[in-house]
């Protein structure tokens, strides 16, 4: 009685042997969903990834022996994704930059009868090159426009030949192809990576990288805030907290009446503000208790402060030519003539 051994082809295991030793070599191993991508379509997608990825295809059966014969650690989890038309993807970027890359980078495919459209289908005034014939009863039953000029048929208006989400017919998918129209597009999707001893899935690689950007800036300025009004220094909030100190300090001293001679524009500021509106509330009741020479100084103040507080692009347009020395006089006459009021 003999028993019937199943020899294995070379080049089977020539495919093994090689695949695995790729594997070995790689930092991360992904797998890529090729189902509907034609391999027209597939070397657009090869070339576009040249020097940041390789694409290798083989049988799932020889996929799945190179990952059992691969003494990568882990590497064997991804054998429970090797499911339908599948390709390893072999790079050195991480499977979050390669999944962005390859969203990012679709290909125009030819439409198929019972496709749904993923946009409007335009189909453009243009020679078709075909010579009078069926052809142009076909285009009419598509109701695409046409005549014939020097002899050939010739689309005579841009129309929209399916709607987007419309139902894409044979005899549609047929004309189009004909015409050399490729309306459909195609993407690899990564559908799990091998990387750093682990399997990642898309749940974990495909992040929306610019929701994630504005969350770490807010992540940033809400510890920021914790630490300066918390009184935690770091070295990134250290200057920020001396100068929320220095302000409050001044504001506390301003506002009990602690006397620096550092603050002595601002005392002034602030007396004369508050004596400006004593003026004012005062000549509001008794016009005639205060002199016209001093009222006069307090509005043109008042209206001085008004414009200065107009929005910066108001002032931008109708700015002049400063004149700090006559300012300076102005404003020391301002303080003197109020000074003067309380003898």
């Amino acid at each position: 009685m003999s028993v019937y051994e199943k020899t294995i082809p070379q080049w089977k295991q020539d495919a093994v042997d090689k695949l695995a030793k790729t594997i070995n070599d790689s930092l991360m191993i992904g797998l890529v969903n090729v189902e509907g991508v034609g391999a027209k379509q597939l070397q657009g997608i090869r070339d576009s990834l040249r020097g940041s990825a390789t694409i290798k295809m083989a049988r799932n059966t020889l996929m799945i022996r190179a990952l059992e014969k691969s003494d990568k650690k882990g590497v064997k989890d991804l054998i429970e994704h090797v499911v339908g038309p599948v390709v390893f993807v072999f790079s050195a970027q991480d499977p979050f930059v390669l999944s962005k890359f390859l969203s990012e980078n679709k290909t125009a495919a030819p439409a198929k009868g019972g496709q749904i459209a993923q946009k409007d289908i335009m189909v453009l005034a243009m020679n078709t090159g075909v010579a009078p014939g069926p052809f142009i009863s076909e285009l009419a039953g598509l109701k695409i426009p046409s005549r014939v000029k020097s002899g050939m048929i010739h689309i005579t208006a841009d129309t929209v030949a399916v709607k987007a989400g419309g139902l894409i017919s044979n005899a549609m998918a047929l004309m189009l192809s004909r015409l050399g129209i490729e309306p459909m597009e195609l993407q690899l999707k990564l559908i799990a990576a091998y990387s750093d001893g682990a399997v990642l899935t898309p749940d974990v690689f495909e992040i929306d990288i610019e929701a994630l950007f504005s969350q770490f800036i807010a992540g940033h300025q809400y510890a920021i805030n914790l630490s300066v009004n918390r009184g935690i220094p770091t070295e990134a909030t250290i200057p920020i907290i001396i100068a929320k100190a220095n302000m409050e300090a001044k504001s506390l001293a301003l506002h009990i009446g602690f006397f620096s001679p550092d603050l002595l524009n601002e005392f002034l500021t602030k007396a004369n503000s508050e004596a400006s509106a004593l003026i004012a509330a005062v000549a509001e009741k008794d016009p005639e208790a205060i002199p016209s020479e001093i009222l006069s100084q307090v509005q043109s103040a008042a209206a001085a402060a008004s414009t200065a507080a107009a929005p910066a692009s108001d002032a931008a347009e109708q700015q002049e030519p400063e004149k700090p020395e006559e300012e300076e006089e102005e404003e020391e006459e301002s303080v003197a003539g109020i000074g003067g009021l309380f003898g």
